[in-house]
């Protein structure tokens, strides 16, 4: 299938001028895409839908508004919020100020792709989805190099949203790298995808490499500097970036090749194996499964469950104690991760699962 791509040239940010922009939510990237379209000379409001979003708006001196309020104003409506918050709150505080002839523009195809919104026909629906994370989207537009984007025309009721579309993506940065034409489902299922059979994946066999070597006796500051923290993992990455995956490898000594693709060969019955895993996965993604299981009452209380029990597994705890030896600075991203009491695991029948969970968290 041959793909569209727009570029810096597809974009007129001169269509957007005397309209108003507003944007629901103010986290890292919702904060990011408003500094980038102020800075671009278009007007903004900001509608922040929690206390720390409402500070942080202040403080870049944003006008700023109630939802229904901004929604109201606006010609176009960035809704950069989670995909909950969209979802719960869409009908009563969204959709109400919705008149005809308004914009609404999504960085994630989520809800829209598996029919969580009843949309207002008489409006354009737009997908604008950076693909770079919120510092990123800033850095990559005050150095002017840009960054890639996904983007398309959900619902064109003026049958002028592909104009409008490319006037926002240009008025952020998004056309500078380019900004590839893919649908709604289709960003999401590949967001998913990406993070449920790439990203832990990765992380489970560095994890498991590090315990490894920690097994065999080698000292853990080494491993985790050899491994992770020398940041030459963070260089390969950069050089797949630049040159190829492939090519990436001229990068690293002959010794270093040789190693690599000699005894990747061994990995291919694990391949096999992971291809049949992946296939899995995708279908369950693309049919629905997935996201029925998310939206389940217990889902919320499983994510916890597994959260606690990797946060109290060996490898967080070498992992820790690595990291305040190299005077690291200790972050705690798992606040907001309360731990299921016993009657909670009791009353959604979750037993079972918690033993699974400490079994697989034990072996690492």
């Amino acid at each position: 299938m041959q793909s569209t791509i727009f570029r810096n040239e597809d974009g007129d940010v001169s269509l957007l001028e005397d309209k108003l922009i507003s944007i629901i939510g103010f986290g890292n990237q919702a904060r990011a895409i408003a500094l980038n379209l102020r800075d671009s000379g278009l007007k903004i409001i900001i509608a922040p839908h929690t206390e720390e979003y409402l500070s942080r708006a202040q403080k870049d001196n944003f006008q700023i508004e109630e939802i229904p309020k901004a929604i109201k104003l606006a010609d176009f409506i960035f809704i950069l919020t989670d995909d909950d918050f969209i979802i719960n709150n869409f009908e009563n505080s969204i959709k109400p100020s919705l008149e005809e002839g308004k914009t609404l523009i999504f960085a994630n195809g989520y809800s829209v792709a598996y029919n969580k919104l009843q949309l207002p026909t008489t409006i354009d629906v737009l997908l604008l989805s950076p693909k770079v994370p919120g510092i990123g989207i800033r850095e990559n537009f005050l150095t002017n190099k840009g960054f890639f984007s996904f983007v398309s025309v959900y619902q064109d009721s003026s049958q002028n949203a592909l104009k409008t579309l490319l006037a926002l993506t240009k008025a952020i940065g998004g056309l500078k790298r380019g900004a590839i034409e893919v649908t709604s489902e289709q960003q999401t299922i590949m967001k998913l995808f990406s993070t449920q059979t790439f990203t832990y994946a990765l992380i489970q066999i560095m994890m498991r490499s590090i315990l490894r070597l920690v097994d065999e006796g080698y000292p853990p500051e080494a491993i985790f500097v050899e491994l992770i923290l020398s940041g030459e993992g963070g260089f390969t990455v950069d050089k797949m970036i630049e040159v190829g995956m492939i090519k990436q490898m001229n990068f690293h000594s002959q010794t270093s090749q040789y190693g690599q693709m000699s005894r990747g060969m061994k990995f291919r019955q694990v391949t096999k194996k992971v291809e049949i895993i992946q296939r899995s996965i995708l279908q369950e993604i693309k049919d629905g499964t997935f996201v029925n299981e998310w939206e389940k009452e217990d889902s919320k209380i499983k994510l916890n469950i597994m959260r606690n029990s990797i946060g109290q597994s060996r490898f967080s705890k070498v992992e820790r104690e690595v990291r305040k030896k190299l005077n690291f600075e200790h972050i705690d991203l798992l606040t907001d991760s309360k731990i299921p009491s016993e009657s909670e695991i009791a009353a959604l029948k979750l037993a079972e699962f918690q033993q699974q969970v400490k079994e697989f968290y034990g072996g690492i």
